[in-house]
């Protein structure tokens, strides 16, 4: 099995995410796994499957705001009367 490698701009094309960010996130040790050749960054293609698969996805489509006519105003501290 041969693992190919890519470099940051090809990982930041692929994941749509700046170059910033991956950037950022390697120093806070989050974002999809990578090695160092070196000074040389490279993410391995398969790792960087396994992280984008592997992510949480949210968002249920239910809307859970409270509709403007039922929201009650905040209310005033006691020392405010």
């Amino acid at each position: 099995m041969t693992t190919q490698f890519l470099i940051e701009s090809e990982v930041a094309k692929r994941t749509r995410i700046s170059l910033g960010t991956l950037g950022r996130w390697r120093i806070e040790n989050k974002g999809p796994r990578y090695l160092k050749f070196g000074s040389l960054v490279r993410y391995s293609e398969d790792d960087l499957t396994v992280w984008e698969t592997t992510l949480p996805a949210g968002g249920s489509g239910i809307q859970r705001t409270i509709p403007a006519a039922t929201r009650q105003p905040p209310a005033l501290p006691k020392a405010a009367l």
